[in-house]
């Protein structure tokens, strides 16, 4: 374009003496018109959007809520964009956080050859579907997504700032329950699914940011909490078989003492659905509770069992070792088994 220019003013320059001076001066500002034409629409249709580096610091991690799929966290956001007009944090917002989200003030600083920073911190509690099947040995992968809204993605793009972006050492001192990787973050361009009855529009794209990272569970004691109480329902139903089935009195005492160990486990259930959340979902809790009411079952068919052997005058073994065995055998196995499974996937 440079050497094209020169040529033409040079072209002009011979050609000055011919056509004089208001010739000159008007071929001069009809190649400064078309040149300004032509800049004007190679900008309009083939510029690329401007690139901001976006980076993020989150600080804290708190009030880890299964039962309410929330989380709460405070985080730290910068952007460096060349141009002084684009400010993408007055325009972002994050679609996974709940009502009385707090947006500080942000601080803008220019950064020289840099270009120009800004920063601003967030505080809320957001929305997370916790996936408690495999409690204990639940692995999460938190993501906190943060939207532009103003720009489209024709105008300006995100950069991750992966090398300066971080997750603040001291959650990791706090939340002892969990292994917290590092945060990751990734960039995308998000299109809107609709163009809201607008005639001859195309659907919206913004720049889009995915802040994610994982929490792995690495404690089981709030777990044996939970499940002790049913443990101790399944040494208590066990007791039943020392009950002398050639006593046709005993059966009343052992339907008794299963019917109680029943409703124990039972209201343990229900603390524990409340406690995990998930109600909707068959977790490894729910399956110890679920064959622990079942194992209940079966000892209440044996009893029943007995009793008929004993009104047909049957000598019964007392206590029956042997069925005692192969009812607790099973019953450790198949527990032993749902937990292993949870473990190993």
């Amino acid at each position: 374009m440079g050497c094209m220019v020169r040529m033409i003013f040079g072209f002009l320059a011979r050609r000055f003496r011919a056509i004089g001076l208001r010739g000159f001066l008007a071929v001069m500002a009809a190649l400064l018109s078309a040149l300004v034409v032509q800049q004007t629409q190679a900008q309009a249709t083939g510029a690329a959007p401007v690139t901001c580096r976006v980076g993020v610091n989150v600080e804290d991690l708190y009030e880890l809520d299964m039962a309410r799929d929330t989380f709460g966290a405070v985080i730290w956001v910068w952007s460096v964009c060349p141009q002084p007009g684009l400010t993408p944090l007055e325009t972002i917002s994050f679609p996974t956080a709940a009502a009385g989200l707090n947006m500080g003030q942000i601080g803008t600083e220019d950064a020289g050859t840099e270009g120009y920073y800004a920063a601003r911190r967030v505080q809320g509690t957001f929305r997370y579907n916790w996936n408690m099947r495999q409690y204990p040995f639940d692995h999460q992968l938190i993501v906190i997504p943060i939207d532009e809204n103003r720009y489209g993605a024709n105008r300006m793009v995100f950069e991750p700032d992966t090398t300066e972006s971080f997750l603040t050492p001291d959650i990791r001192g706090r939340l002892t329950e969990w292994q917290v990787s590092d945060i990751v973050l990734t960039t995308a361009v998000s299109e809107e699914e609709s163009t809201y009855g607008m005639p001859g529009a195309e659907n919206a794209r913004f720049a889009r940011m995915d802040v994610s990272f994982s929490l792995e569970r690495q404690q089981v004691l709030t777990f044996l909490k939970l499940t002790a109480g049913v443990y101790a329902g399944v040494f208590i139903a066990l007791l039943s078989f020392f009950y002398d089935p050639n006593d046709k009195s005993a059966f009343g005492g052992k339907l008794g003492l299963l019917v109680g160990v029943l409703f124990a486990v039972l209201v343990n259930m229900r603390s524990a659905d409340l406690v995990i959340g998930d109600t909707d979902q068959i977790t490894l809790v729910t399956m110890i509770h679920l064959v622990t009411l079942g194992l209940i079952v079966v000892l209440a068919i044996v009893a029943l069992r007995d009793r008929r052997h004993s009104e047909k005058g049957h000598v019964l073994r007392h206590p029956d070792y042997p069925t005692l065995a192969v009812v607790g055998s099973v019953y450790v196995l198949i527990v032993g088994g749902l937990i292993l499974h949870a473990a190993l996937t």
